[in-house]
């Protein structure tokens, strides 16, 4: 409806507007609250896909960088440090990373965080890409444990991670020598695992070392493995020269271990993780760690034993039995004088001698001994001096009676070949001094001052003269003789040659000559038969000689 507003207006009519309230919303609003909207949802999505925030302390924060050095697994992102700040007392610093969603997960007391920057060490060289990138944070995660957001850093990148196949087990030694992290292990000379860690043992007498074998090399512990220091250069001299061994050069740098099962040993059985095994400073001391029978004897020494320390074996005929494990003196008894008592270790199996036995090894050692059983110290190396303790046979040895040290059986020595014969020298030196050494040399001076008299004596030079001039008269006649004389010898022998061809002609058995002498000797054996007859008639009748021959004589 309209309504007039002036009557006097000229003009056509005109209507009020009428004015109606909507209580519709504008499209001016949809604006800001799309955009609340949205940021509400980015808010949402913000807060939901935002990991959990921990807290690392470390001892320093070398190489970090706030809001730039992330924090990896297997070189990919998995975090960033937000801030770093100083610790309350100083000593740390405290880092604040932002990790990503899903990472609570394995975010507990079993999880591990360390600082990753360039290493480079005689055993390996590590972190490289941190020389561009900068340094960053490493994370061993782990869900086992209770959940965690504060954690201490590791000081050290770990060798071993979670992830790692094989086993850890434990040695004992009585010092570590120069094993360090990350010392190679071999078996074989191949390297097998690494030394993870050490400590000291509570009392301080011992070092404990933690290593890992790595799979499948770890099948090859078994309860009789045996591990020893495989550090430095093992050289020795045998008969066929200089040996020098060592596992490699890495171990010779920077120390190792190594480990192995002997064949004399039975197939042990494989062992659990963190086992507990003896570390032996070198490889014969593992190997001889299989003789477990050992007897304890003294052998007492009436000589110096310069070069002679504890460990020196003990041979019999050039096949070691044993070690010298003690070495004292002995004040001998109403003497001012000194014995060394050595005391040594016998391995019974090394005599061939097994657990078997009945026979107390104390019973054998005293038959050998009435047997002639006896120990010298011969010398072990020419370059170093050092000695051995050398057991042989001596049946020549007089006889001793038992005698025990310590209530251990003494076995009797002899003097060493070195000392017997400086014993030799001592006594011929003895001798010489009791001869009359001025008395000699006098009468040797007066000799002498004889003999220069006769050789500058004129008579002798002068006889000395005529020998050189006989000689020279036989050289002379000698040429002389060879010269004229003996074609004519030679003659003369081949004429008396003729002639006792001759004379052997004469005198055979059927030579004239031979017949006729022959039967002169028949002749003349007749006669004498007949003057014999005649003599005999004659000593008869004596009186023949004046009467004649009668018949009664006939």
């Amino acid at each position: 409806m309209i309504k007039e507003t002036d009557e006097t207006s000229p003009g056509p009519p005109t209507a009020d507007p009428i004015i109606k309230q909507r209580r519709s919303l504008s499209i001016v609003w949809l604006v800001p609250i799309v955009a609340l909207l949205i940021g509400g949802w980015l808010a949402y999505e913000a807060i939901t896909e935002r990991g959990p925030i921990i807290t690392i302390k470390f001892a320093t924060a070398d190489g970090l960088e706030a809001g730039k050095t992330k924090v990896k697994y297997k070189s990919v992102d998995v975090g960033v440090v937000e801030s770093i700040e100083i610790g309350e007392n100083l000593s740390q610093v405290v880092l604040r990373v932002q990790l990503n969603k899903g990472a609570a997960t394995y975010l507990t007391d079993k999880t591990k965080f360390w600082i990753v920057r360039a290493r480079i060490s005689a055993s390996e060289v590590s972190g490289l890409s941190t020389l561009l990138g900068g340094a960053y944070i490493g994370v061993e995660p782990s869900v086992k444990g209770k959940p965690q957001r504060d954690f201490i850093g590791l000081e050290t990148v770990p060798l071993v991670t979670s992830a790692s196949k094989g086993k850890r087990f434990k040695l004992v030694a009585p010092r570590l020598g120069s094993l360090n992290p990350g010392s190679p292990i071999y078996f074989r000379q191949v390297r097998v695992g690494q030394v993870l860690d050490y400590r000291l043992e509570e009392k301080g007498q011992n070092v404990g070392v933690n290593i890992f074998i790595e799979s499948p090399y770890d099948q090859f512990v078994r309860e009789n493995t045996r591990f020893w220091l495989a550090s430095g250069l093992d050289m020795q001299l045998t008969a066929n020269g200089i040996r020098v061994d060592t596992d490699s050069v890495v171990s010779l740098m920077i120390g190792g271990l190594a480990f192995g099962t002997f064949s004399n040993d039975p197939q042990g059985q494989q062992v659990s993780e963190n086992m507990q095994f003896k570390l032996y400073e070198t490889h014969d001391e593992a190997r001889d760690d299989q003789y477990t029978i050992r007897k304890n004897y003294y052998v007492e020494f009436f000589e110096s034993i310069r070069g002679l320390s504890v460990g020196a074996p003990v041979e019999f005929r050039g096949i070691q039995i044993g070690s010298v494990s003690d070495i004292q003196l002995k004040v001998l008894p109403n003497q001012m004088n000194f014995s060394t008592m050595v005391g040594v270790t016998i391995e019974r199996e090394r005599l061939g001698l097994s657990a078997q036995v009945s026979k107390d090894l104390d019973i054998h050692i005293r038959e050998m001994i009435n047997e002639g059983l006896r120990v010298q110290l011969k010398t072990g190396n020419l370059l170093t001096g050092q000695l051995l303790v050398d057991v042989n046979y001596y049946p020549d040895a007089p006889r001793v009676d038992e005698t025990k040290y310590n209530d251990l059986l003494v076995i009797p020595s002899l003097p060493s070949s070195s000392q017997a014969a400086i014993d030799g020298v001592t006594s011929i030196i003895k001798k010489i001094d009791k001869l009359p050494i001025e008395e000699i040399g006098q009468s040797l001076q007066g000799s002498l001052l004889g003999i220069e008299k006769l050789v500058n004596n004129p008579d002798l030079q002068q006889a000395m003269q005529s020998i050189r001039k006989i000689l020279a008269d036989v050289e002379t006649t000698t040429h002389n003789l060879n010269a004229d004389t003996m074609p004519e010898v030679t003659d003369t022998l081949e004429e008396l040659h003729n002639l006792i061809q001759e004379l052997k002609g004469w005198i055979s058995a059927d030579s004239p000559l031979q017949e006729d002498l022959l039967r002169s000797l028949q002749e003349i054996g007749k006669a004498a038969r007949s003057i014999n007859n005649l003599a005999d008639m004659l000593d008869r009748h004596p009186e023949a000689l004046i009467q004649g021959k009668t018949i009664e004589d006939q």
